[in-house]
């Protein structure tokens, strides 16, 4: 809003001087006019209200003695003619005299036909002249009261044609004042006229003209000619040395254009007229051939961005990127600007052609962009390369990764086969399956290509170093390659390749591109190398290289699963091998790894290829064996077959040594239909087997189970037995047939239990030795005996010999000796009184 009162002033602003200083001196004579006026006329007013109030105060006196006069002898016609006179010749509206007794005489002045005042002055004599009440009064007695009221209207139009007329006086001599003031400001000013001639002669060429003076020009505007005219003598000199200094560096700059940039003129038709020596060398023409041409007819082709660029005469400056094509073939980027140079007319006299060669930031653009798409194809590679489990399929990725990546349309992966040891095509593009043969890899590592890149070329055979034989490269037109070794751990796995049918030149971002790729496909056959090695490791046994527990339990989980082509039945034989353990402590645990090697082997040799065998661990083996039709008899041989086979002796470190074999068979589906159970159910058959003499079979049967869960029940009620005190001793003696007397006693191990009663050592002796409890239970029945030969000492029983039966785990135990010494030095009895059995 207050820019718009801004520009609404500056539009009402005068444009000469002469009318801007008539106008701001109208303003302040106007603005002190109006103000002087106003004072004087508010003065008058008042002044004029007043001399009204007192010829009012005069008339209404002359009028009441009159008055006076005429009440006390009752003549009010006397009166009115009184009242009459009075307001006619004073400024009353109207008259009023009222008696005693209620009469009124009552009179109005005559209206004038005037005009009206404003509304304001007639409210200010309202408000200063009221109406006047004269009480009549003769002789102290009152005889009524005379009222006048003033006429307002009257005296504001009066006091109106004062001012109207006053105004207009001030008017009259306000324009008579401004045309006097004009007169001499257009006299005084017109001196400056002589500064348009001064400006008319500089601009037609008179450098050195002057502005000239007046004598009886005004003093100021005296001095301010003087003044432009020192500053134009003064401009003359200095633009002078500026010239002279901008044309020597309108010199250097052209000169400095003409070593950087590729300048030429060219006419309005496209006919060139002038050319810089860069022109020249970037045209690969003379000066003379150039001066006959248009500039669309220097180069062979060129091109804007992806259209073609040709010459249009245009009014307007134009920018753009070329690609131009010589005399030699090889393109060149420039970076164009035309300039068209207008007449006075408007039209195009010339045009200016300034070109900068961006040839090399242009390759340089190229190179950036290549890198990425490479490294996004490296990046694709590589993220298949973690995944992908098909060796094959990411051997046909690399060999098209490769040809993308230098945008050749041959390439090839040759890897070393691992049965002849030789090259084989693994992966190719645009080289239609050729066959390729092996030995040539010498020929490659002795060469140059991996790292140089070389140019395969079929006039110079001494220069091939290839893995692609000679007639390869001739069927498929190849002249040129280059292969990068393949090495996972310093062991060539084979070369990566791409191949050009053209004398191609390999740079050190391609060799770098395809190194890149067969390190990653290295890695990828190292992964997946390691990869094979560890679920070998993870399936098979370090030490006999036959599957594991984890393979044989996943193995027959599959078989049992699987949908289609199911088997009638599975046989799962457990093997155990029998006295392996004393054979590991007697001869040491490299015999005993020997022994299990050799078992192993046998155990292979025993069956067929619908057979597996495994080790679980330890001296137990599996044999998992899958019948379309189920035949008793054939697992029955096998198991002969195989505790003939372990039962033969085994010759380990010069000497021979004989195990046998325990062996449990379970069949699926007939003893179970769940992995875990027939592993289980064969277990307990080779249990079975073991307890029953070992060296022999036994096919599982349900009644194995019940005897197994009786046996766990037993183990679980033993580990707490010594503990609760169950165990006790019961002497059996040993009677001399000669005499018949008591020759000693037999200590014999009992388990008393306090639900079962009393528990068979049949059951639950074997029990104890299998779990290890022998040794503190046997330790237990020493210090018993010891105990009883003290008290039967003490209480003088009979003092014969009590025999113990130490088992075969006893013995076994380090320090067994000492203990025993320590228990009988512990009670004091004679050593003879205590002997030992091997039970």
């Amino acid at each position: 809003m207050e820019r718009l009162l801004m520009n609404f002033f500056k539009s009402l602003l005068p444009k000469s001087l002469t009318s801007r200083i008539l106008a701001m001196l109208s303003i302040l004579i106007l603005t002190f006019l109006t103000s002087g006026l106003g004072l004087f006329y508010k003065n008058q007013l008042l002044q004029h209200i007043e001399e009204i109030q007192d010829t009012a105060n005069m008339l209404i006196e002359v009028a009441a003695q009159a008055v006076e006069e005429s009440v006390v002898i009752g003549d009010y016609d006397t009166i009115k003619r009184t009242l009459e006179k009075t307001l006619a010749r004073s400024p009353f509206k109207s008259a009023v005299f009222i008696d005693l007794s209620g009469g009124v005489i009552r009179l109005q002045a005559a209206s004038a036909p005037v005009g009206r005042g404003p509304a304001w002055i007639e409210s200010e004599v309202a408000a200063r002249l009221f109406d006047v009440n004269r009480p009549i009064t003769v002789g102290g007695k009152d005889y009524g009261v005379m009222r006048l009221s003033f006429n307002a209207e009257r005296i504001a139009t009066e006091l109106y044609s004062l001012v109207i007329q006053a105004t207009l006086f001030a008017v009259f001599f306000l324009l008579i004042s401004l045309i006097l003031m004009g007169f001499m400001i257009k006299r005084s000013l017109a001196h400056l006229g002589k500064l348009h001639s001064y400006e008319a002669e500089i601009a037609s060429g008179a450098v050195a003209a002057e502005a000239m003076l007046v004598a009886d020009a005004p003093m100021e505007i005296q001095e301010a000619i003087k003044a432009v005219n020192r500053t134009a003598a003064s401009m003359r000199n200095h633009f002078g040395l500026r010239i002279d200094s901008l044309m020597n560096t309108l010199v250097q700059h052209k000169n400095a254009l003409d070593e950087v940039s590729i300048v030429c003129e060219v006419s309005a038709s496209g006919r060139i007229t002038y050319v810089n020596e860069r022109f020249v060398k970037s045209s690969q023409h003379s000066r003379a051939e150039l001066l006959e041409l248009k500039i669309d007819e220097v180069w062979t082709g060129m091109s804007s961005a992806s259209e073609p660029w040709r010459w249009v005469p245009e009014n307007e400056v134009w920018n753009g990127e070329v690609r131009l094509s010589g005399r030699t073939g090889k393109d060149a980027w420039h970076r164009r600007t035309i300039i068209p140079i207008l007449d006075d007319m408007g039209g195009v006299e010339k045009y200016i052609c300034i070109d900068i060669d961006i040839t090399v930031r242009k390759e340089f653009e190229v190179a950036i962009l290549d890198n990425s798409r490479r490294q996004n194809l490296i990046a694709l590679f590589g993220q298949q390369a973690l995944t992908e489990e098909n060796v094959s399929a990411l051997g046909e990725l690399a060999a098209l990764t490769a040809a993308q990546g230098l945008t050749l349309s041959k390439a090839a992966l040759l890897v070393v086969d691992r049965v002849s040891h030789g090259v084989i095509l693994n992966a190719e593009v645009g080289l239609n399956h050729v066959e390729v043969r092996s030995g040539y890899h010498n020929d490659f590592l002795n060469g140059t290509a991996s790292s140089t890149g070389c140019v395969i070329n079929s006039d110079t055979p001494d220069n091939r170093y290839t893995l692609l034989p000679g007639e390869t490269v001739e069927a498929c037109g190849i002249r040129s390659g280059l292969e990068i070794e393949i090495s996972c751990r310093e062991v060539f796995k084979g070369v990566l390749g791409v191949y050009a049918s053209t004398d191609y030149s390999f740079t050190r971002e391609d060799v770098s591109y395809l190194q890149t790729l067969a390190n990653l496909l290295a890695a990828a056959l190292e992964r997946y190398d390691a990869k094979k090695k560890l679920i070998y490791l993870a399936e098979n046994d370090s030490l006999t290289h036959l599957p594991n527990r984890w393979f044989l339990s996943n193995y027959l989980r599959e078989i049992i699963s699987r949908k289609t082509s199911v088997p009638d039945a599975v046989s799962v034989i457990f093997i155990d091998l029998d006295r392996f353990k004393a054979v590991n402590d007697t001869l040491g645990h490299s015999v005993g790894d020997q022994l299990l090697i050799q078992a192993g082997r046998r155990l292979k040799d025993c069956i067929d290829e619908n057979s597996v065998v495994a080790r679980l661990g330890g001296d137990e083996f599996s044999i998992v064996v899958t019948h379309h039709v189920y035949s008793e008899s054939l697992i029955k041989a096998l198991a002969n077959h195989v505790v003939e086979a372990l039962g033969k002796p085994f010759n380990l470190g010069g000497q021979d040594v004989f195990v046998s074999a325990s062996v449990g068979i379970a069949n699926y589906p007939f003893d179970g239909r769940d992995t875990g159970v027939i592993l289980k159910n064969a277990d307990t058959a080779m249990y079975h087997a073991k307890k029953s003499g070992r060296n022999n079979y036994k096919f599982y049967n349900a009644t194995m189970n019940e005897s197994l869960v009786r046996r766990l029940q037993t183990e679980t009620l033993l580990r707490g037995a010594l503990d609760r005190d169950e165990f006790i001793l019961h002497f059996q003696p040993k009677v001399s047939l000669t005499d018949g007397r008591i020759s000693g006693l037999e200590a014999l191990l009992r388990w008393n239990h306090p639900e079962q009663g009393m528990v068979s050592p049949a059951e639950f002796i074997p029990i104890l030795e299998d779990t290890g409890l022998i040794i503190p239970v046997g330790e237990w029945v020493i210090r018993n005996v010891c105990e009883t030969i003290k008290s039967w000492e003490e209480n003088n029983v009979m003092q014969v010999p009590i025999a113990i039966n130490l088992s075969v785990r006893q013995l076994q135990v380090k320090g067994l000796a000492e203990t025993i010494k320590h228990i009988v030095e512990g009670y004091g009895i004679n050593p003879a009184l205590l002997g030992m059995l091997r039970s």
